[in-house]
């Protein structure tokens, strides 16, 4: 195991003032506290709960050197231990070991939070041997707790050359639990953030696949209405079927939306990796804005430097993301004003920016203006429609691509959204 220990030669001076065993003692406590924390810093080094755990086991067997380890946790359900990673431990037993508090030495450990060191587990009412796979009767067994609050057990047993744990190894033992507690649960917390977060982005997206199809039917009836197909209709007919088609349409983008974040969310958007000049990509994205900016006597233009940028990515959602920001540009520009796309060569990097003369934002509300479902004061007292995901996308899709976004503002004099992105996205 490689080790840190820089830091401690600043102990080591001290040892050249003390006698021969004296000085053994403390080199010997000093590589340990080396060891403790270099396993410490190994275990932190991921939030993956398996990863964590085999770090955590590896780096036991080869400090205490033992054979046999099992690394419990407490289920917060069934309040039982359950093996979640072991060495040298049969794999039938490991699955099938569920222990309730205060039953066994594992169960003791967790009830009290004390650790223990057993010289001979023959001798302990606790233990209960399940399989012959024990070469010495000493045991090593450890509360990990995080804030007094235990959430699994440590159990150590079959040192190399056979012999019987000490109180320096079962000291050992606690100080490395009590540091790698904190690192499990924090994996272990991670972990459940991320499995809510797939349970919710599949639960949206199954949802919105079921709202899709009755939607898009009622769409359709709609329009036939307003066609009058089935027969003439009066102006207040129109007006509210109007009004029913807007609103119909403002649900299928909300829907549309909604199904994007959650692929992008869950890990299931196809990136395609084309190799594309992104000039062309603006120049379509403001063509496809024209109208709707004439709607609004808004001057909608573009500057490229220079005329062909060529870029690995996918142009689909490069065509999404700077549409959303184009779109919103436009919605929260007054009429008369300008909104200005720029596309700049910078070396490694491609820039891309859109600046309007709108509403701004202000200074508090930018670090909150990419959340999902943000809807800003400004934007709503302006009454500008949207779902307040239009930005959350933009920056996901910016992110897939190993780009950055970011914005400038302020309030009555326009905002400016800029994003960079990386020229070869085949290095992602």
């Amino acid at each position: 195991m490689e080790l840190d220990i820089e830091r401690f030669e600043g102990l080591k001076a001290l040892l050249n003032d003390v006698s021969t065993k004296t000085r053994e003692e403390l080199e010997a406590r000093i590589l340990e506290f080396a060891c403790i924390t270099q396993v410490a810093k190994d275990v932190s080094s991921t939030l993956k709960l398996e990863e964590c755990l085999k770090i955590l086991a590896d780096r036991i067997a080869d400090l205490l050197s033992v054979e046999r380890i099992s690394l419990m946790l407490l289920d917060p359900g069934t309040r039982e231990l359950v093996i979640k990673m072991s060495k040298g431990l049969d794999e039938s037993i490991a699955k099938q070991t569920r222990i309730k508090l205060g039953e066994g030495v594992a169960g003791w450990i967790a009830k009290e939070g004390k650790p223990l060191l057993l010289t001979d587990i023959d001798k302990d009412h606790r233990f209960m041997k399940k399989d012959s796979g024990y070469k010495t009767n000493s045991l090593l067994s450890v509360p990990l707790k995080v804030k007094d609050k235990v959430i699994g057990v440590i159990n150590v047993n079959n040192k190399v050359k056979e012999g019987v744990f000490k109180e320096d190894d079962l000291n050992v033992l606690m100080a490395i639990s009590e540091l790698a507690a904190i690192a499990i649960e924090n994996a272990r917390l991670h972990e459940e953030v991320k499995a809510l977060d797939n349970m919710k982005s599949n639960f949206i997206s199954n949802v919105s696949h079921e709202l899709r199809s009755p939607l898009t039917s009622i769409k359709e009836s709609v329009s036939l209405l307003l066609d009058e197909v089935s027969g003439s209709l009066n102006a207040d007919q129109k007006k509210y079927l109007e009004i029913a088609k807007r609103n119909i349409e403002r649900l299928s983008r909300l829907i549309d939306d909604l199904l994007d974040l959650a692929k992008i969310e869950s890990g299931k958007t196809d990136m395609r990796r084309l190799f594309i000049n992104i000039v062309t990509i603006a120049e379509d994205a403001v063509s496809s804005f024209e109208v709707l900016a004439g709607n609004k006597n808004i001057t909608l233009g573009i500057r490229v430097n220079p005329p062909v940028i060529k870029v690995w990515a996918d142009p689909d959602k490069l065509t999404q993301a700077l549409s959303n920001l184009i779109d919103n540009a436009i919605k929260y520009s007054p009429k008369d004003s300008s909104v200005m796309v720029e596309v700049i060569d910078k070396r490694g990097v491609v820039e891309v920016s859109v600046s309007d003369n709108g509403i701004g934002i202000s200074e508090e509300n930018i670090n909150r203006l990419f959340d999902k479902f943000n809807r800003l004061e400004d934007a709503i007292q302006n009454r500008v429609k949207g779902t307040g995901l239009g930005l959350a996308i933009t920056k996901e899709l910016i992110q897939l691509h190993g780009g950055e976004i970011s914005v400038e503002s302020k309030p009555e004099e326009g905002s400016r959204f800029c994003f960079t992105l990386p020229k070869d996205l085949r290095k992602r």
